[in-house]
């Protein structure tokens, strides 16, 4: 299974403008997960795609603009929006000040600041859902939890391990080892600090130094759990937790 990035939807009209858009986030490591240049086409995307996040013109052509579109999506899920546009005039940007935008980028578009602006969003988001913010106060923290991944920082990129592909925590001191099928990744974080933040009903811890994805289990029996290519301890105090997870499963 494909490691996922951060996923990105683009609501764009101009087909110029929506190209460059999609060749500076490719650049950046992001995944865009579709261009919608109407409205309408944003609402079925954005419910088909599930978006880490949105780009959005203010200046959609249409029955309804990008302010008022942005209303209809954050109704549908909360999300963090970046706003786009080539005329920020004072009357438009009060107008998208009601909605909550985590930033407003001008036309053409700039490579780095787009970056940092969707950095910055995602800080800002998880600022709002109560999360902390790294001692900078300006970074997304290595291992944070949100829009159903865990946030991981590899050297200048940020990545985004979605739940689904997470199958095995690992603890190491102070450190992280998230696994999914084929790969590792590394954060600094506590099993328990992450265990408080995962879906309970998905993930359970089998030992002091492991957590797993339920779901994933292939087999067990009173000493050990086999998730993927895993074989773990099973330890003895998480074990009638285990098999309980394990029997509604059945």
């Amino acid at each position: 299974m494909p490691h996922a990035t951060i996923q990105v939807l683009a609501v764009e009209d101009d087909p110029v403008q929506a190209l460059a858009l999609g060749g500076l986030l490719r650049g950046l490591s992001y995944e865009l997960v579709g261009v919608a240049a109407t409205a309408e086409e944003a609402l079925i995307r954005f419910e088909q795609e599930q978006p880490d996040i949105v780009l959005l013109d203010v200046n959609l052509a249409g029955s309804r603009d990008g302010i008022q579109l942005a209303h209809d999506l954050i109704r549908q899920r909360p999300v963090p929006l970046i706003f786009l546009t080539s005329y920020p005039d004072q009357e438009t940007f009060a107008r998208a000040r009601q909605v909550g935008p985590f930033a407003f980028l001008g036309k053409p578009y700039n490579g780095p600041l787009l970056g940092h602006s969707i950095e910055l969003a995602l800080q800002h988001f998880a600022t709002a859902l109560g999360l902390p913010a790294d001692a900078s106060g300006s970074h997304l923290p290595d291992g944070s939890v949100l829009l159903g991944g865990v946030f991981v920082r590899e050297g200048n990129r940020l990545l985004k391990v979605p739940f689904r592909q997470l199958l095995v925590a690992e603890a190491d001191h102070s450190y992280l080892h998230l696994h999914t099928e084929g790969r590792k990744h590394t954060v600094r974080s506590s099993l328990r600090e992450l265990e408080e933040k995962l879906p309970a009903r998905q993930f359970v811890r089998i030992h002091r130094s492991y957590l797993v994805q339920i779901s994933r289990i292939s087999a067990y029996d009173y000493h050990t759990v086999t998730v993927g290519p895993h074989v773990l301890p099973l330890g003895r105090a998480y074990r009638e937790e285990v098999f309980g997870y394990l029997e509604q499963l059945r």
